[in-house]
């Protein structure tokens, strides 16, 4: 099987690229065979677009909080809320995503249930780092125009299949915090945990996915480790992602409880 994993930018450039893992799940071993990055929107929107089956893990927010759609009246599913958002425009959006993160009084009225639980940004933020509220605006608006399957939230019945990942959870789960963004006190520190997730990624006894990757070229294994963490990220996806693909007859081991506006991080 396919498997994608995708590190997202909000704002795609030649310096901060989104960066998509290309792999080949057989059994337990996922072999890393390409990195493919996009500088712009249309190679990107022409990526989604192509005729092509592959499970895919995306690290942007998938969903908006129940309270914050309630409250702005964007509808009762995921592709009304899309919709709504999208009539706004990204300024509209931006700002008042914001004011409603800036207004809450309790985590849950700028968390998703998700967010909670695997500790992950409120997709409300728009104008902080991470701007993860933006990610959100460009990356579910072309899910959806592409018509790519989201288990519980866009189930079109297309070939490509999407699931919302977060690197920094399954980074977390094996002991690690900081591994990228390099400053010149940290460079040492976090070379040496970059690779430590990938040798706990390279062992399937050592990680929480019961599979292990396999890189398949020096080449692969050196952009990895740049300090940008983007290339690890997307592994990272593509581990997620191929962890929900074995679990596709469970429903991709999403809860049954997913609310449909809000989504849910795979394996949170």
């Amino acid at each position: 099987m396919r498997v994608v994993g995708v590190d997202f930018t909000s704002a795609p450039k030649r310096d901060k690229p989104v960066v998509v893992a290309e792999c080949d799940l057989q059994g337990d071993r996922l072999a890393l065979e390409a990195f493919r990055s996009f500088c712009d929107w249309p190679a990107y929107e022409q990526w989604l677009r192509t005729d092509d089956t592959w499970m895919g893990g995306f690290d942007f927010p998938f969903g908006l909080p129940r309270r914050f759609v309630e409250a702005q009246d964007l509808g009762e599913n995921w592709p009304s809320v899309v919709d709504h958002c999208v009539l706004w425009g990204k300024e509209k959006f931006s700002g008042v995503a914001m004011k409603a993160f800036q207004a809450a009084r309790t985590p849950r009225d700028k968390h998703r249930e998700t967010d909670l639980a695997a500790k992950s940004e409120s997709p409300l933020k728009t104008l902080a780092n991470p701007p993860v509220g933006k990610m959100f605006y460009e990356g579910a608006w072309r899910l959806l125009a592409a018509g790519i399957h989201i288990p519980r939230l866009n189930e079109t019945g297309s070939a490509k299949i999407a699931v919302e990942a977060y690197p920094g959870l399954a980074v977390s789960r094996m002991g690690e915090r900081y591994y990228k963004n390099d400053k010149p006190h940290s460079a040492s520190a976090n070379a040496a945990a970059r690779k430590r997730i990938l040798g706990l990624l390279e062992s399937k006894e050592e990680n929480q996915f019961g599979m292990r990757l396999y890189v398949t070229s020096p080449r692969l294994r050196r952009q990895m480790d740049d300090a940008s963490g983007d290339w690890l990220d997307a592994a990272l996806c593509a581990m997620q992602a191929a962890w929900a693909w074995e679990r596709r007859d469970a429903g991709y081991g999403l809860p049954q409880s997913v609310d449909p506006v809000e989504g849910w991080i795979v394996s949170a």
